[in-house]
């Protein structure tokens, strides 16, 4: 048995063609082994989600593909990526799993949406429809400017409410972060609370209001920021530490 908790990745694919881990879960992976968890990136398959959760002390649903809106009862946008229905099923039921198991977990950009959405809550399912075409941010800068994940710097600031669970595990209550997504939190399910917001009023983060030891959720993407990023690393360590505290399963 590892000496490190073993923390599960969520992803659309786990591997390139190389056999070394996908570009897009391979930031993930480096994020979780610098705070110390030992990683695994199981299949997106609903029927083993018990299996998942034996094997690993905490979990981080990742960024990717949006969320089919039928699971929020909305029609598809045209703006709206083609559904991954094995992913949706999958990281629906984990993440309901998880909060019931208290499991700790870290949804981070989509995860945080499928947390949203697996608990009864709504999307944006393209913010420019809310924030018009004159924007100050460009929430989704990567897709519009061609850049590379790794090329894109914090391009807004996050703020968070004072008395949040998140601006206490961090210990500030505003500081830049990127932003890689068009989708967005609409309606809150219930069970959470908004923790942060771009200074146009999107949500950044959500805060659990039920008894968990970690569920963080946040719209940005810390695993894509520099290894001397404090914030992430703080996301990342606190995960990690919440594996090690929990009692086992």
């Amino acid at each position: 048995m590892s000496e490190k908790p073993v923390v599960g990745i969520t992803t659309r694919t786990a591997h390139g063609p190389d056999g070394a881990w996908h570009k897009n879960v391979a930031p993930y992976v480096r994020a979780v082994e610098r705070a110390g968890g030992e990683v695994r990136v199981p299949a997106n398959d609903v029927a083993s989600v018990d299996a998942v959760l034996a094997e690993c002390d905490a979990l981080v649903l990742s960024g990717g593909g949006d969320v089919d809106p039928v699971h929020y009862g909305a029609v598809r946008h045209a703006e709206t990526e083609p559904p991954n229905p094995a992913r949706d099923a999958f990281e629906i039921a984990l993440v309901r799993a998880a909060r019931e198991r208290r499991v700790p977990v870290l949804c981070i950009c989509r995860g945080l949406q499928v947390a949203n959405v697996a608990f009864g809550g709504t999307l944006v399912q393209h913010v420019p429809d809310v924030l018009g075409s004159g924007a100050a941010i460009e929430h989704s800068q990567v897709a519009v400017y061609a850049l590379n994940r790794e090329e894109y710097a914090p391009g807004h600031v996050v703020r968070l409410r004072p008395e949040s669970k998140l601006a206490r595990l961090l210990g500030r209550t505003e500081f830049a972060s990127n932003s890689m997504h068009h989708q967005a939190v609409d309606r809150v399910a219930p069970g959470f609370t908004v923790a942060g917001t771009t200074p146009d009023g999107i949500v950044e983060a959500l805060d659990a209001t039920f008894e968990h030891p970690y569920f963080v959720a946040v719209q940005w993407h810390p695993e894509a920021l520099p290894e001397s990023d404090e914030v992430s690393a703080r996301l990342f360590a606190g995960l990690v530490a919440a594996a090690c505290a929990e009692p086992a399963k």
